[in-house]
């Protein structure tokens, strides 16, 4: 193998893909990274047997071949190299990296030894906004479960029923203490389909689009391609190849209340102080903060007390409608959907103090946001 191209891009690449390889005692080649001649490229993939990552680096290719070499070593020398040309030289020694007046040789396994990797499935499949997808992503992987018990929890369920006159997905993540809801529009063709796509596998992709290293070699969309149990996504010069949970997704609509008695429009970014101030008072391994609404005066309280640290409280005015209310909440649970939504204000919805709360945020359509309440 002879292969020539820049430092950037072949720093990029690594970027895109030495995330997944990671050290593995019994298969050592887990974490290598796979160098592969293909089409006038050099395919850079690396595996954790779970989520397969494989990027396209521009160059000429002189010799074909194949060769793997430890991910972090072969990014972190690299890195340290001029910018400009490159050459990688498959040598009986190992793989040698020439730049300028430098010369390194680094050992590796050979390609046999790789895993294979699937064969990617890129017929049709969901075309989003990258950006868009990103952002949706964002606002529901935090909430997935990570216990072990419930494996169907540890994914985000993606509801494709592209029904309407605008095809849209559902994606839905939940631990059973909180759920968080996003709807997406997408182009393509609705199939009425359902999977559940591990949390690591869109983390991944979150940050794989985040990787590109300025806005105009960064793809504008993310196709998503689904088989009976895995998922293909073609991000740009980048596919991610993930297994699919095998499992049934709760029917979480059960538990959104659809009629409330008491509802508030707040400041979001003043709610967020507000809670953040009542979690510093907040019981130890409880994590709760008391919420109150008053309609005669139009205001939230947010308090919380320790006896061994103290108690805070704070009123915010808002609009409140309805009847006057309470519920204990988790403050990290409530912070961690305030911190996922954008604009300024926020609608909490509101039965009583053993149901489920609903937040949305103003003037953002199809994001919703369900906190189990803490029963005293």
């Amino acid at each position: 193998m002879h292969f020539v191209c820049t430092q950037e891009n072949l720093i990029q690449g690594l970027n895109m893909v030495g995330h997944v390889a990671g050290k593995n005692v019994n298969l050592p080649v887990l974490g290598n990274v796979l160098l592969k001649t293909e089409n006038g490229a050099l395919k850079l993939s690396s595996t954790n047997l779970e989520i397969a990552v494989s990027c396209l680096v521009r160059g000429k290719v002189e010799v074909e071949g194949e060769y793997s070499v430890p991910a972090k070593l072969f990014l972190d020398y690299v890195s340290l190299l001029p910018s400009g040309k490159v050459e990688l030289v498959l040598t009986e020694d190992g793989l040698e990296v020439k730049s300028g007046d430098q010369e390194t040789v680094l050992k590796g396994i050979s390609a046999a030894e790789f895993p294979l990797l699937p064969k990617l499935t890129k017929d049709g499949g969901y075309s989003f906004s990258a950006l868009d997808l990103k952002r949706a992503l964002s606002q529901v992987v935090f909430a997935v479960s990570t216990s072990q018990s419930r494996p169907e929890l540890m994914g985000v369920a993606c509801f494709m029923d592209g029904e309407g006159a605008t095809p849209s997905a559902v994606f839905v993540a939940t631990d059973s203490y909180r759920l968080a809801e996003r709807k997406q529009a997408f182009t393509g063709k609705g199939t009425g389909s359902r999977y559940i796509v591990p949390a690591k596998a869109f983390l991944e992709m979150m940050r794989i689009l985040g990787a590109y290293k300025d806005e105009l070699s960064a793809p504008e969309s993310v196709t998503l391609n689904f088989t009976e149990n895995q998922l293909v996504a073609t991000l740009g010069s980048v596919d991610l190849i993930s297994r699919l949970i095998e499992g049934s997704f709760p029917d979480y609509k059960q538990i959104i209340p659809q009629q409330f008695k008491t509802e508030a429009v707040l400041s979001r970014a003043e709610l967020q102080k507000a809670v953040r101030a009542a979690s510093l008072f907040s019981k130890q391994g409880l994590f709760d903060v008391h919420v109150s609404f008053d309609p005669e005066s139009s205001s939230c309280t947010i308090e919380s007390a320790d006896q061994g640290t103290g108690k805070t409280k704070t009123i915010l005015k808002g609009e409140v409608k309805g009847v006057a209310n309470e519920v204990t909440l988790n403050f990290r649970f409530l912070g961690d959907g305030l911190a996922a939504m954008s604009g300024d204000k926020v609608r909490i919805k509101q039965i009583d103090s053993l149901n489920p709360v609903l937040v949305t945020p103003e003037g953002e359509e199809g994001y919703r946001y369900i906190v189990m309440p803490i029963r005293q």
